[in-house]
């Protein structure tokens, strides 16, 4: 592990948690590991531009993140884009992480199945000039899909060190036990029975807990 920057390396997860689940802390906590940053910011974001907005507003998303990370050190809440009224761009939100934290490797957390269309996100290439992309695995999607081979083979790295040394620009496929678990299904789950045993083992029970009393996600 390199040791010769003073600036360790910091990583942001950004999504819509909708609600936040174990795969999400699984990912997160790989990430906090196995890249040796310093911390992992979680980033809710307010309105997502590549996919339908979230059901659940910002600021319930924000609390359930809060609750489901509060056990983990290292784990933290990045309120970034909970009050931005347009939708949420990755390039404009780690412009302003930069901002804050000119210098040092700034590592962006995305999933395999987003990789494969990261050429159609807004400004991908500046993306790339301000943070690194790491990537964690996703049940059903692998390296051959989509943009992943290209830009893997310009841009991708599987030395730990370049996170560390280089602030920017590079790619890293992450070795995690994929977890078959979507928020998709865990809505559905809780429109059905939001008592439903089988949710005890997919989120938190702070956060579902949570869920329960602030009667999000009921089909009623």
């Amino acid at each position: 592990m390199p040791t010769s920057r003073p600036d360790r390396a910091f990583a942001v997860f950004g999504g819509t948690f909708d609600p936040i689940h174990q795969a999400h802390l699984a990912c997160a906590q790989y990430v906090l590991t196995h890249c040796a940053v310093r911390e992992v910011q979680l980033m809710p974001c307010h309105l997502p531009a590549h996919r339908a907005s979230p059901g659940v507003s910002a600021q319930h998303r924000a609390a359930m993140v809060q609750l489901a990370i509060a056990p983990f050190q290292g784990l933290s809440l990045q309120p970034l884009e909970l009050n931005k009224q347009s939708p949420s761009y990755t390039v404009d939100s780690l412009r302003l992480l930069r901002d804050q934290y000119p210098r040092g490797g700034l590592l962006f957390v995305m999933g395999m199945d987003s990789l494969a269309y990261f050429k159609q996100w807004h400004q991908w290439q500046s993306i790339l000039q301000l943070a690194h992309l790491v990537v964690c695995q996703r049940p059903g999607s692998t390296a051959d899909d989509g943009d992943c081979p290209s830009l893997l083979e310009q841009y991708g790295t599987t030395a730990l060190q370049d996170l560390h040394l280089l602030d920017s620009g590079k790619i890293m496929l992450l070795n995690n036990p994929p977890l078959d678990l979507s928020a998709t299904r865990i809505r559905t789950e809780l429109e059905k029975n939001q008592q439903c045993a089988e949710l005890k083992q997919l989120i938190p029970a702070e956060v579902l807990r949570y869920i329960n009393s602030e009667r999000l996600y009921s089909a009623i």
